[in-house]
């Protein structure tokens, strides 16, 4: 019993002068069937290269036959894209780039096989031959996507001695896309005031900071793998490192600092030094902070106000 091996290009006619004549029991009646896809589908960065994206049959079978040809027979495939196949997932690279489609046929004795579906020709030896009766696609991920659409157009044909089996098409185009990155921080954040516990003026007469307060900043994330924090806001008199004090104290100004990884790291009034990165992990970037009470002269009892403004970058 003959059949196309799956995977592999069709012998070549090697030379041959003599035209084959078809000279088989029974033919196959032509059959079309459609794959029908969404009009959109998203492909996530996330998603590890060599990944399938989606499967989905194409429409309806075709009766499974098994053909006696006494003589050599002309077998033709047409396909779409050329034999550029991605040598991890086996599949044809599309006009999509990262985009990979593999197609599996199943023929009349049931079994179901990864099928080369390049264009190629050949003359087969006499035998019996097997009918292919129905078919899945398969999309894979082969690299880096790049948003693009797969035009609507037959993607595999069949046939012997001119008379088609099977042609496959795409029924719609079908356009793949990385979905948009976003950003943007957690709704506490958005207005957020930290409360410093009151010290004495004696604690800053002794030390050049006091009542630190450690808190987070966090940024939830989609499709996104590093945020950059940058902070601003009016320097104080004198030491332009510092935040200005706008409350009722005297010779005290805000200290704002990171902890990423344990590590104490001044943030800058003056714009220099006022920018952090964070990776992304579960879809938060999550950058630890401390404030705290800054010496700035001679210290008088009153209050410390102070603002800060956060804007976030990503990508």
């Amino acid at each position: 019993m003959k059949h196309l091996i799956p995977l592999l290009s069709l012998l070549p006619g090697l030379g041959l002068t003599i035209t084959a004549q078809a000279q088989c029991d029974s033919y196959p009646s032509a059959s079309t069937h459609t794959l029908t896809l969404p009009a959109t589908i998203t492909v996530p960065d996330s998603l590890p290269v060599g990944s399938l994206i989606t499967r989905q049959p194409f429409s309806g079978t075709a009766p499974a036959l098994f053909i006696n040809c006494p003589t050599p027979t002309e077998v033709k495939i047409t396909g779409k894209y050329p034999n550029n196949q991605d040598p991890v997932t086996r599949s044809y690279r599309t006009e999509v780039p990262g985009i990979g489609i593999r197609i599996n046929i199943r023929d009349a004795r049931g079994v179901t096989n990864n099928w080369a579906i390049h264009s190629q020709y050949a003359v087969s030896a006499p035998g019996t031959w097997v009918s292919l009766t129905s078919a899945e696609a398969e999309f894979y991920k082969i690299g880096p996507v790049t948003d693009g659409t797969m035009t609507s157009a037959d993607i595999f044909e069949y046939q012997w001695h001119t008379v088609p089996n099977m042609r496959l098409r795409l029924g719609n185009p079908v356009r793949f896309l990385t979905p948009a990155a976003t950003c943007e921080l957690s709704a506490g954040d958005l207005n957020r005031t930290i409360t410093l516990d009151p010290v004495h003026l004696s604690a800053l007469q002794h030390a050049t900071s006091a009542g630190a307060t450690p808190f987070e900043l966090t940024a939830q994330c989609n499709n996104v793998a590093n945020v950059t924090f940058r902070f601003t806001g009016a320097p104080a008199a004198g030491n332009d490192r510092l935040f200005a004090n706008t409350g009722t104290a005297g010779g005290v100004a805000l200290w704002l600092y990171s902890r990423i990884d344990g590590g104490i790291q001044d943030i800058l009034a003056n714009g220099t030094g006022n920018t952090r990165t964070v990776a992304v992990t579960a879809n938060r970037a999550v950058l630890p902070l401390g404030a705290a009470y800054h010496n700035n002269g001679a210290v008088s009892q009153g209050t410390l106000i102070s603002t800060a403004t956060v804007t976030i970058t990503y990508n």
